[in-house]
């Protein structure tokens, strides 16, 4: 039951808007930061899919006083030691009244537990939607790993965190991905060219949840472009999207007064004294995105919240993507590679390439379920190092849930920091009136070691072999990490007074290593016992 941040306020009272026949924040602008300042109202920058895909379960919520219970659920938080959803933002983004700053700062913490019931319908369901799409799409790429895949995804990527936060990026990332499957599957068998409109219409409802969501929709395009008769399922994926994302255009000439005004054009910059003191927060370029600068590229990958920083397992899905090409899915191949240029060179050429305080790229998020694809060959041909990269994405991104995935740029040192001082989210159990932090948070662990468990009973056993450049390739994302932020330009480094990133790095490296050395050991034991060889073929063994 994560903190609520600017975003988390702004859908939560876009849908509360829309509960009242409107998308007017205006009873709601002190809490909703990420908003625009229209003709004389204040209306969500956000797109309005989520919202919409949530409102049901707020009016069944709203319709039998949900808000009484979330209150108490707040006054049990508040009861705990450390108390995450009362925040002690400064007044200065209250219009620099105090008073009204701790008013608006207990109503966002009484309206969290309404939040998180909201998010289970718009973050947590479409995550798991995903992670099975993924697995489904992954069996056909490299059966027997498909699980492996899908589960590196949800625990070792920002999959693992925004799967339980109320932003929209995973339920636009699984429309999208959706899309795709559909296409995929479409592949196997003859021309149907209605499962190819299918794909087109949730790659439009995708752009009604994220609207950058339109570059992997011009990607499916040509996805579904590449097989013959393409003037007909040419016509009948771009017809389709153009009704999926017709809602969203819909949504702005219902409010705006125009299909093709979006309220992310008048953002507010500085909240002021009046709530829009500044507008043109996005006035630079298109929306905001300019041409890529290189050093955007650079805080996309080395930052301290960089995409090789936090989870190095991606670079397998890249791998993976290689070996695909090779194996006779050139065509899926091909999608992986355009998608990720796509949005790599999009995301740095916006002025926020990190989407503000997040525990990694936000705003690349549609590009990791198709690099999950990539990691069942990666997990087929190079086990122990694809392994080894896995571990320490999975523990860094399992202390951002942990603890406080929307840190900033205080450094992922805050995460240890908080992991020792006992400092952690609460749960359910804690909104039961649980108090003891690591307690209630027993149920998150259990179902991470289920996760594990069941995805290694899913896969087929290989012989790690060598352990070396799994043991390399460790020891060189440890020195990434370390040295990653510094060359970033990072205000906190692990060099600089990093002290708990350093321990974040190095609690990351020894358990990955340790669990390869134990597996190999357990490997030599079995076929010291057994008599065998396993031969350089994976899969494949003979007596010895």
């Amino acid at each position: 039951m994560h903190a609520m941040g600017w975003a988390q306020s702004s859908y939560y009272a876009q849908v509360r808007a829309l509960a009242s026949g409107t998308s007017q924040l205006d009873p709601w602008q002190w809490q909703a930061k990420d908003e625009a300042w229209v003709d004389g109202h204040f209306y969500s920058v956000k797109a309005p899919g989520l919202a919409a895909l949530t409102l049901p379960p707020y009016l069944v919520l709203d319709a039998v006083n949900a808000q009484s219970v979330a209150r108490q659920a707040a006054h049990s938080a508040h009861a705990t030691a450390h108390d995450h959803w009362h925040s002690h933002a400064p007044p200065r983004y209250f219009g620099y009244d105090a008073q009204r700053a701790r008013r608006v700062q207990t109503q966002v913490a009484q309206n969290t537990p309404m939040v998180w019931a909201l998010t289970l319908f718009g973050a947590v369901l479409p995550a798991i939607a995903l992670l099975f799409l993924v697995r489904w799409a992954a069996e056909r790429v490299e059966p027997g790993f498909g699980t492996a895949a899908a589960v590196t995804l949800g625990l070792g990527t920002i999959v693992m965190t925004f799967g339980a936060e109320y932003f929209s990026h995973v339920a636009s990332a699984a429309l999208g991905f959706g899309a795709f499957a559909l296409l995929m599957r479409e592949r196997e068998g003859p021309q149907r060219i209605r499962l190819v409109a299918l794909a087109g219409l949730l790659a439009g409802l995708a752009v009604c949840f994220e609207y950058p969501l339109a570059l992997l929709g011009v990607v499916l395009f040509g996805y579904a472009l590449a097989r013959p008769g393409r003037v007909r399922r040419g016509a009948a994926f771009a017809g389709a999207t153009a009704a999926g994302a017709a809602p969203a255009l819909l949504y702005n000439l219902w409010s705006l007064g125009s299909p093709l005004r979006f309220a992310y054009s008048y953002a507010v910059a500085v909240p002021g004294r009046s709530g829009h003191a500044e507008l043109g927060l996005n006035s630079a370029g298109f929306f905001g995105i300019t041409a890529p600068r290189p050093g955007a590229a650079v805080d996309l990958l080395l930052s301290g919240r960089g995409l090789l920083t936090l989870t190095p397992v991606l670079v397998m899905g890249v791998a993976g993507a290689v070996m695909m090409r090779k194996r006779g899915h050139r065509a899926e191949a091909a999608v992986i590679v355009a998608v990720t240029a796509a949005y790599f060179l999009y995301n740095a050429g916006y002025w926020q390439p990190l989407g503000g305080g997040t525990p990694g790229p936000r705003f690349l998020l549609p590009t990791l379920p198709f690099l999950a694809l990539g990691l069942a060959p990666a997990y087929r041909r190079f086990p122990a190092l694809t392994l080894g990269l896995a571990i320490p994405s999975a523990l860094t991104m399992l202390a951002a849930s942990l603890t406080y995935p929307l840190l900033g740029d205080v450094g992922t040192g805050t995460w240890i920091s908080w992991l020792a001082a006992g400092s952690l989210e609460h749960t359910l159990l804690t909104a039961l009136g649980v108090t003891n932090a690591w307690l209630a948070v027993v149920p998150v662990l259990a179902a991470v070691a289920a996760a594990i468990a069941f995805a290694a009973r899913a896969t087929p056993r290989l012989p790690l072999g060598s352990v070396a450049p799994a043991l390399y390739a460790v020891l060189a994302w440890g020195l990434v990490s370390i040295a990653g932020p510094t060359v970033a330009g990072d205000p906190i480094t692990p060099l600089s007074h990093g002290a708990p990133a350093l321990i974040l790095v190095a609690a990351a490296v020894t358990t990955s290593l340790a669990a390869l050395f134990a597996l190999r050991h357990g490997e030599r034991h079995a076929e010291g016992a057994h008599g065998r060889i396993v031969v350089a073929e994976p899969g494949f063994e003979r007596s010895s």
